[in-house]
């Protein structure tokens, strides 16, 4: 009986949601063990939508690039394109980060009838004509010029989000081709500083067109350059002789939406400007660490936390941190356990350090 009424609810474009493909099924690895950790489902679920947003030279639009290259790894015959708003892509940067030119399409352009229009009209069309789009990314949606923009003649006039009233319907219309194609759809977002000291504490950044933004996307990412001297990377001199040069920064990741997982984990890992992200097992100890998959021992004696050992799972117990790191980064089987590890802690939001900065996303006053 039960079988009659399904078959005739899904006659016309309904399905059973048991046989439903599942999203993971589909899913892309980063490069960064904890931004896949904070993720989720150990990576971006393809035909998902994710916005990088933050302040200046934070690694926003060098995390998209390395989003495109993952997917271009994934898929040897796929094509990529990048709608480039603010027409400062450089090849050759790509190019040393891995990614293959020939499987990327730059279209240079801040008309949103060049980007949105093409993307629900010809692209779709090529995608039904089985063309291997696999991703598309707008650097940055604040550079677009909507058409209040035409309108509006002094600067004063001109903060604030003159996409709030476009932006929503135009992603209205992205939406499908994204998911039925499984098309993933990587965003970069510049921002206001907060200027209201008070509400900066909880917010640093104001995020323009966030409203539509938030509605559209699956992932919402702020991405924070960490300033101090302990996180910055350094090599060799500058040109003067007398500094050394930096030539990388370590990242702060913190997901404020999330559909696909837990929201409010953070990565944090090493960004290095020509080679992408480094220092890896470094990066997987300190996850574990901070949330608890390496820990502290407890002493039978005392009953309290040793805090002289460390432990993971069923290993034995090692003297000094410096030690158990050592043993960490010199074992790539031991470093994969922890992974797995450390993708059970599904409840888990992020160090103790982050609890307290987890609150929503301040949004563009015009939205």
């Amino acid at each position: 009986m039960a079988n009659k009424w399904l078959s005739k609810l899904t006659a016309d474009f309904g399905q059973v949601a048991a046989k439903m493909p599942r999203p993971t099924d589909s899913v892309i690895q980063l490069p960064s063990p904890s931004l896949n950790w904070a993720i989720g489902n150990n990576g971006l679920i393809e035909g998902k939508a994710i916005c990088f947003y933050g302040g200046e030279s934070g690694g926003k639009s060098l995390l998209m690039q390395l989003c495109l290259i993952e997917i271009q790894k994934k898929h040897p015959e796929g094509i990529c394109i990048l709608f480039d708003a603010e027409y400062a892509f450089n090849p050759d940067w790509f190019e040393k980060l891995g990614g293959d030119l020939e499987r990327l399409i730059v279209r240079q352009s801040n008309d949103p009838t060049k980007i949105f229009d093409y993307i629900k009209g010809e692209m779709l069309e090529l995608i039904q004509e089985e063309c291997p789009i696999k991703a598309i990314a707008i650097d940055s949606v604040k550079s677009i010029k909507y058409p209040k923009d035409e309108k509006k003649v002094s600067t004063d006039l001109n903060m604030g989000g003159a996409g709030a009233s476009y932006l929503g319907s135009a992603l209205k219309h992205v939406t499908p081709v994204i998911r039925e194609h499984l098309v993933t759809c990587i965003l970069v977002q510049q921002v206001y500083e907060e200027m209201d000291q008070y509400k900066k504490m909880r917010n640093p950044y104001i995020v323009p067109d966030g409203r539509a933004l938030k509605h559209f996307c699956d992932y919402m990412a702020q991405v924070d350059k960490l300033e101090t001297k302990d996180n910055i990377i350094e090599s060799g001199k500058d040109l003067t002789g007398s500094s050394p040069a930096q030539i990388g920064h370590k990242v702060k990741v913190k997901f404020k939406k999330n559909r696909c997982g837990a929201p409010y984990r953070v990565a944090q890992f090493t960004l290095n400007y020509t080679h992408g992200i480094v220092d890896k097992e470094t990066e997987i100890f300190d996850l574990a660490k901070s949330i608890g998959v390496i820990y502290h021992p407890v002493s039978p004696e005392t009953g309290r936390p040793n805090n002289m050992f460390w432990k993971f799972g069923d290993y034995d117990q090692i003297k000094g941190e410096d030690n158990m790191k050592a043993w960490v980064v010199g074992s790539k089987p031991i470093q994969e356990e922890i992974m797995v590890a450390c993708n059970k802690h599904r409840d888990v939001a992020g160090t103790a350090d982050d609890v307290d900065d987890m609150s929503g996303i301040s949004l563009d006053s015009e939205d």
